[in-house]
């Protein structure tokens, strides 16, 4: 996988992997296995990096493409993990990898060249979340990007990846200030900016860095949406904080400045974290989960991303009446069951159930569940009114009762006119889902079709709207949807395509809650709706 995304082939309806994972030329990639290495992880003792480590029979990484064969360059080797730079003058294709330590080698594993697919690093080392960046802000030294150090319109920005594609020097030693890649722009939030530079990082080998200047009409908050396009293949999805007029940032989830400092040194927040949801899919389903946890820095992006933003409680980061559009080739894997097994930290427990009621005579008992948190799905109970969640407390939360008002259930009025979407035209109808004057409703769709055989042809857009709720009614641009390809394939090439279409809306209220040795730091009630179909687009 590549080094800094890893990002792997998307798998179609059975679970099987659309074509191959995909490296480009010149960038570093890890290879994940038994056996391959020593058991401590092992690096070289400096440059030239070599193609064997820690010696003639160590670990060694080949690479058949092309009717060639060349040889990795090794960055570090262990019996689990091993990481290398793929050649420069690797042929793009089909190719695959063999690894060989003590003169036993593996199977082959099979991959696809390509000239350029940026990785972007995350702070969590895993391709999602807060991107590594420096911020260089009013002339002072650059300075880790973090939720208390955001960067600010004006200031210079620097992102780290692997990918942007060959250069023409030696891929093992250190390369110098070297472009690579072409065309290459940055999207914030619908905003595009171009890069000030794209190349290798001048001192380390395989090492990309894009540096650009933040405008003054970027989205603020913590958590801001981005990806990077280079060469037409846009990167993974990452997060940058913004600022308003200031180097902390605000946190969706009401975390405060010292809370944020705290997260950036390292330590911990204790969070609480519920969402009501509504999602239509093929039929309505209701229900209401969340958990009390004492995170770091990544679990608490977690509990944004995987509870949050997973399920419509927040809308798309921009004014009421502005589209946004992205480059993409995640088709996206839909509403799922939240993973709080993957957010991390320490769960606080808050007793064996808690309650949800509101004001509509409606009410519901969830226990907490042995994986960790409270889940319960329903039907027919969500509605306009003021809801509660509360509970009795237990051995780290107390006695505790959060709210939040929902408005009419929000139901898209016309969403049988969809099986495919028009050029022009496309007038979205909706009702309810209107709280009050800021409500606002989200439309959002994307197109990915994804060429196995050759993944350069590989082609896909995103785009979010925002309107208000109380308009009931939006009319998606013939701009925006024109930037979408169309679903139609190269049956020939094995071409598969993703559509998607639908419209949410979100909100909440933050909370309170005693737990061992105080306060929480942030406690938020959200609720959630959504209504999404598969659909074409022409």
């Amino acid at each position: 996988m590549n080094a800094a995304s890893y990002a792997a082939a998307v798998p179609d309806s059975s679970n099987i992997p659309i074509g191959n994972n995909i490296i480009a030329q010149g960038s570093i990639f890890v290879v994940f296995g038994r056996g391959m290495g020593p058991a401590a992880l092992l690096q070289p003792s400096g440059l030239p990096l070599p193609t064997s480590l820690p010696g003639a029979n160590g670990t060694s990484v080949s690479v058949a493409s092309g009717g060639q064969t060349v040889s990795a360059f090794l960055l570090y080797s262990s019996a689990t993990q091993v990481a290398a730079i793929l050649p420069s003058n690797t042929p793009a294709g089909a190719a695959n990898v063999t690894v060989s330590y003590n003169g036993q080698a593996s199977a082959a594993y099979k991959i696809s060249v390509v000239k350029s697919a940026l990785g972007v690093f995350t702070q969590n080392t895993q391709g999602n979340g807060p991107a590594i960046a420096q911020v260089f802000h009013g002339g002072r030294p650059p300075a880790l990007a973090g939720l208390a150090n955001s960067a600010q319109a004006g200031d210079t920005l620097v992102l780290y990846g692997t990918g942007l594609g060959a250069i023409g020097g030696p891929d093992n030693s250190a390369p110098g200030a070297v472009p690579a890649g072409s065309n290459v722009t940055i999207n914030i939030a619908g905003v595009t900016i171009p890069a000030t530079y794209a190349g290798r990082s001048p001192q380390f080998p395989g090492l990309d860095q894009i540096n650009f200047q933040l405008p003054a009409n970027t989205a603020a908050g913590c958590y801001v949406p981005a990806e990077i396009t280079a060469s037409g293949m846009p990167s993974n999805l990452f997060y940058v904080s913004i600022g308003d007029n200031s180097p902390v940032c605000v946190h969706p989830l009401g975390l405060g400045a010292s809370a944020l400092a705290r997260l950036d040194a390292g330590g911990t927040a204790n969070i609480g974290h519920f969402l009501m949801l509504r999602a239509v899919s093929i039929l309505a389903i209701e229900g209401t989960g969340g958990v009390f946890d004492g995170v770091g820095a990544d679990g608490a992006f977690q509990l944004t991303n995987r509870i949050l933003y997973a399920f419509g409680g927040v809308n798309y980061p921009f004014p009421s009446g502005s589209c946004a559009v992205l480059d993409t080739l995640d088709p996206g894997a839909g509403f799922g069951v939240p993973a709080f097994s993957a957010i991390g930290g320490k769960e606080l427990l808050g007793g064996a159930s808690i309650s949800v009621a509101g004001t509509n005579g409606k009410s519901a008992s969830i226990p907490h569940d042995d994986a960790g948190g409270y889940l319960g799905v329903f039907f027919a109970t969500l509605g306009a009114g003021t809801w509660t969640v509360s509970g009795a407390g237990g051995r780290d939360v107390g006695v505790f009762s959060a709210k939040t008002d929902l408005p009419a259930n929000l139901t898209w009025t016309n969403v049988d006119s969809f099986s495919s979407v028009p050029r022009s035209n496309a007038t979205i109808n909706w009702s309810g889902g209107n709280l009050n004057g800021k409500s606002l409703v989200t439309i959002f769709g994307l197109s990915v079709v994804l060429n196995p055989a050759d993944p350069a042809r590989s082609r896909g857009k995103q785009f979010y709207c925002n309107a208000p709720a109380a308009a009931n009614t939006f009319v998606i641009p013939q701009s925006v949807l024109s930037q979408l390809p169309a679903s139609a394939v190269d049956t020939g090439a094995g071409e598969i395509a993703f559509g998607t279409l639908g419209i949410q809306t979100g909100g909440g209220s933050g909370f309170t809650a005693p737990v061992v040795g105080g306060q929480l730091d942030a406690g938020y009630l959200a609720y959630g709706e959504a209504h999404t179909i598969q659909v074409k687009y022409q």
